[in-house]
Parts: C-alpha cells; structure tokens; sequence
C-alpha cells in the first residue's frame, strides 16, 4: 500500500497503488480494471433501464443465480439466498414493478466501486427513483405521482467469468409526493 495512504479498520479498500509491479504487469492490471469497470457500469444501467423499461428478459440475463436482498431499511425483511426464480417474481408482481400502470426511472447519480475480491464487488450509488401511476393501463391520466431518494448498495458477483447483479440494499434518504401509495404490495 502506498505509504501516503493509512490503512483504517473497517473502510473500504480504495488502495489503488502499484508499486513493485512491472510496466507491462502494470498495463495489463489497468486493461483488466477498465474492462470490469465499463462491465459493472453497463451492468448496473441494465439493472435500472430494466426496471424502467419492464424488460424482464433482459434484468433475468443479468442477475446471478442467487442474491441477497435486504430492504430492511424500508421496513422489509433481508433475504441472503433469494433464487433468480423468487427475485424475478418479487419484481414482476402486479403489486410492484410489473404494474403495468406504473411508469418508473431509477436515475443514477454518482457511484463508487468496492473491491471485496476479484469476484466480489460492492457497487455504492445515488439514486432517485421516479414514479407516476396511471389510472389505467392506458397509461393517458396521471393518478399520483411519488419519487424516492437513496443510496443503494448493490452486490455483484464473477460466475464463470461474467459479472452479474447479485442483489441489494436501498437505504432511503426521503421520499416526495404520494410514494407511500405507488404500490399495492406484495401477497
């Protein structure tokens, strides 16, 4: 580690020094980094235009098999081994995203990347998540609007060399408008 850079229990690892390595090892570390960088970028604007779009096709093609989902922060329950199968009915269901008479953007703001392992990364990101519920699936009359405002961690995981979005924990800064009567609930 550089020695310009203290070593503080508990944070996370932002250590991006390279000392001792060879020019050519070098490069090809940095190739590697950019590449997963623009992977997990890409990755984590699918997870959000997904939503949005209500392309499940194509958020199942980028979740890991299992993930962790913890909305304890919104007054749910964590789930640490959740199947792609349970994730993708959870979001889909008409008392959540798959209402069809709901209208969403998950607008991404800034993010920071943490390295747990070559495998494991934290993606750190400010969001606000913009809702607007039509009185029908019509989609013509407004009926309420409601927008969150959060930090969410999302995890993701390496499998068999491919990055996926394997879950995630909002933690909500406030909410505008009627967000509290955007969705119907879960059975």
């Amino acid at each position: 580690m550089s020695p310009a850079v203290r070593k503080i229990p508990a944070e996370p690892n932002l250590d991006i020094s390279f000392q001792g390595l060879s020019q050519s090892t070098l490069i090809h570390l940095l190739m590697l980094i950019s590449t997963d960088y623009l992977i997990l970028s890409k990755l984590v604007f699918d997870w959000a235009d997904s939503y949005d779009a209500k392309d499940w096709d194509r958020l199942r093609s980028i979740i890991a098999p299992t993930l962790t989902v913890d909305y304890t922060k919104i007054g749910l329950k964590r789930w640490d081994n959740m199947s792609a199968d349970d994730y993708m009915a959870m979001i889909t269901h008409p008392g959540f995203l798959g209402d069809k008479t709901i209208k969403t953007q998950h607008l991404l703001g800034q993010t920071w990347w943490e390295k747990i392992s070559d495998t494991e990364v934290i993606g750190h990101h400010q969001l606000r998540a913009a809702h607007q519920v039509y009185e029908t699936e019509e989609l013509k009359t407004v009926k309420l609007r409601g927008h969150s405002h959060a930090t969410n961690e999302h995890y993701y995981l390496k499998i068999d060399g491919v990055w996926k979005f394997a879950g995630l924990k909002p933690n909500v800064r406030f909410d505008e408008l009627r967000f509290n009567e955007v969705f119907k609930g879960l059975d």
